[in-house]
């Protein structure tokens, strides 16, 4: 991965010497190892019609003004992961106050480093295994790499920081907190219609079960 422009056309440009069987020029050189002997293609001769339809198509003018745009690229595959673990800890279907909720996500971010780089799960002969993923709104099946169980080895050394910390502690836990100026329960319901009264509701809920009245 070339983090400038020049980084990038520098290794871009190398192609062209590489293709050739020339690993090394004025400017640079290749960065792979060495390479085998028993080689079963030939190199692309310097100057034959091959190599300068290639250096045509790698120094295109239009393919190297827009390639800055790719240089920065990054996916958002492993955040959205994050962000759907911590749902796991703070799902959407319950409402938490604020010091839950920070607690949870905490809990959330804790575990997903720890085991954010567990070894895949490997079979009896050393194969990779897999477990098939079917996906309702494309009505694809998919395969996804198995890991290695959790072992939430952290839990013990959180039990003994909180311990710690109570033991350690000038004053107890305190009962009543108060709310922080960003507290989104002073903001009340937020559904932009004010709600009625209990008794207004109530009354349209037991009308609505007994239907119409009858004589």
């Amino acid at each position: 991965m070339s983090a400038t422009y020049d980084d990038f056309f520098d290794m871009w440009a190398g192609l062209l010497h590489h293709v050739t069987g020339e690993h090394e020029w004025a400017l640079g050189a290749c960065h792979h190892g060495p390479l085998s002997d028993n080689r079963d293609k030939e190199w692309i001769e310097k100057g034959s019609v091959a190599h300068r339809a290639l250096i045509e198509i790698v120094l295109n003018a239009r393919w190297l003004g827009e390639v800055v745009k790719y240089l920065g690229f990054r996916s958002t595959a492993e955040l959205e992961s994050f962000h759907n673990h911590i749902l796991m800890y703070a799902s959407k279907r319950f409402s938490f106050t604020p010091p839950v909720y920070s607690a949870r996500t905490l809990l959330a971010g804790l575990d997903y480093n720890h085991h954010v780089h567990r070894p895949v799960q490997r079979k009896a002969d050393g194969s990779i295994e897999y477990r098939k993923l079917y996906n309702k709104k494309s009505r694809k099946w998919s395969l996804y790499t198995m890991k290695v169980d959790k072992d939430y080895g952290y839990i013990p050394d959180l039990q003994r920081a909180i311990l710690r910390s109570r033991t350690t502690a000038d004053r107890g836990m305190p009962r009543v907190r108060r709310q922080r100026p960003d507290d989104p329960r002073q903001y009340g319901v937020l559904c932009g219609i004010p709600p009625p009264t209990t008794e207004e509701l109530l009354h349209t809920q037991v009308s609505r079960r007994q239907g119409p009245r009858t004589t």
